[in-house]
């Protein structure tokens, strides 16, 4: 057996602790989160991916999606840059304008954010992707609807963005789209105009079924009575 020299044990000892002492005084350090990134030229973004627009929205999409969790670090929405999120939802939109993918994100994950001036720039984007293609993406304009009604408490936004999803020509809507005006109006207390929205719907609408006319009868029986 080789004994080990004393000086080497030494070494080897002093060299030990001065790792645990380091990791004890380093262990909470985390790097510093730079927060949202600067947002690229449409040029610029399309020639860092080679000109793979489809890569560069699923890559770009998924970042957003993680960013600021890292390093075993949680960044809440409160501290994100949302006028520059905005600009990325944007820029990402031109390279896929079908993908659910950056609606979903926007919609159910930035729209957490518990600051109201936040939550306009996620409202700002959920109307852009329906005027884009309202037969896809109607559901984020009612999405918006719900976000400016109970969310941002903006009883004006919420009642024309309900407006807007009343007045959209695409085919196979729900009926409770055109309904949605009469149920804000309802819950600021509007009942008259609520009524008389309902009524000119089931008036004018061939198309209702049965118990879509019973639920609308009942609505104005009851909660606008």
């Amino acid at each position: 057996m080789v004994a080990i020299p004393r000086k080497a044990l030494i070494a080897v000892l002093v060299t030990l602790s001065l790792q645990g002492v380091f990791w004890s005084q380093t262990r909470d350090l985390r790097r510093a989160w730079v927060g949202v990134p600067p947002v690229p030229s449409h040029k610029v973004a399309l020639a860092v991916a080679l000109g793979d627009g489809q890569f560069l929205y699923r890559a770009a999409t998924f970042a957003l999606q993680n960013m600021g969790d890292e390093g075993g670090r949680v960044s809440p929405l409160k501290d994100y840059d949302y006028q520059r999120l905005g600009r990325w939802f944007a820029l990402l939109d031109q390279f896929d304008p079908k993908s659910q993918y950056l609606p979903v994100l926007v919609g159910y994950y930035f729209g957490l954010t518990p600051k109201t001036e936040d939550l306009r720039v996620v409202i700002d984007y959920l109307v852009r992707v329906t005027a884009r293609d309202p037969e896809l993406n109607w559901r984020w304009l009612a999405h918006a609807v719900y976000l400016a009604r109970h969310r941002v408490n903006d009883i004006e936004l919420a009642l024309d963005l309900a407006y807007r999803l009343a007045a959209l020509e695409a085919p196979g809507l729900p009926v409770w789209t055109k309904q949605m005006p009469a149920f804000v109006l309802a819950e600021v207390g509007d009942n008259e105009a609520a009524r008389d929205l309902m009524e000119v719907i089931l008036e004018t609408d061939q198309n209702l079924t049965p118990e879509e006319i019973e639920f609308m009868r009942n609505f104005i029986d009851t909660r606008l009575k």
